[in-house]
């Protein structure tokens, strides 16, 4: 029997980019999806689409929150899929027959997570980008999560991280359930939208991704900390 597919879009104030996102999803030729739309309170008009679309969608809610993850963590809580995809506002699926795909056709009972490449949106430019080998997820995220769909679990992301708690997640299956757990697809699932994406963002994320060495017991952590001493000393000597 296909399992049934939660695909959860995060979104505020995000009228010019989740129509997209919405049409995305719903044309998806999988018929066992339920969609699950976590809005943080929009009040620019982002709410009235998805009024448009709402006999649709499995569950919705606009409401203030902590932050993308702790949105995320509402929309896992109301997920009943076996498997959850999280496609935000402004990304999107490749072509509607990505789950189907993947689903459809395959017995994926011996694995956890399932993740593909995806082409990267920015400056109305596409760029291909092909999933890290999984050898380096002891060092950063190997994919972007809107092309990866994970099992469910009592998991949840931790809401003081801003934007490495994904990774966190990532990290905690593959000490849970091992590499073998995760399932590669040589193909692009998702579009992914990299506007506003900045250097501030990525000096977090290195930030962060060392939060995530510290407390997954991760042994980078330690080539990490000497990285960071270096940084410090070329910094007072010059």
């Amino acid at each position: 029997m296909p399992p049934l597919i939660s695909v959860v879009t995060i979104c505020y104030n995000a009228k010019n980019h989740l129509e997209k996102t919405i049409l995305s999803v719903l044309s998806q030729t999988y018929q066992d999806i339920e969609y699950i739309i976590i809005d943080g309170g929009s009040t620019d008009g982002t709410v009235d689409i998805i009024h448009k679309y709402s006999e649709r969608l499995f569950y919705w809610i606009s409401e203030p929150d902590k932050g993308i993850y702790d949105a995320m963590n509402k929309g896992m809580d109301r997920a009943t899929g076996s498997w959850i995809n999280f496609m935000n506002a402004g990304d999107t699926f490749c072509d509607n027959e990505v789950i189907k795909n993947i689903f459809g056709y395959n017995d994926l009972s011996d694995y956890s997570v399932i993740y593909g490449d995806c082409y990267v949106s920015k400056l109305n430019q596409l760029q291909y980008l092909k999933a890290s080998s999984m050898k380096k997820v002891h060092v950063q995220m190997p994919f972007c999560h809107q092309s990866s769909f994970i099992r469910k679990t009592r998991l949840r992301f931790s809401i003081d991280l801003k934007i490495a708690a994904d990774y966190q997640m990532i990290y905690e299956y593959y000490r849970m359930n091992g590499i073998s757990s995760f399932l590669y697809i040589s193909k692009p699932i998702s579009v992914f939208d990299a506007t506003g994406i900045s250097t501030t963002n990525n000096n977090l994320l290195q930030k962060e991704y060392g939060i995530v060495y510290k407390r997954t017991r991760n042994a980078y952590y330690y080539i990490y900390l000497c990285k960071q001493i270096l940084k410090m000393v070329l910094l007072c000597q010059n």
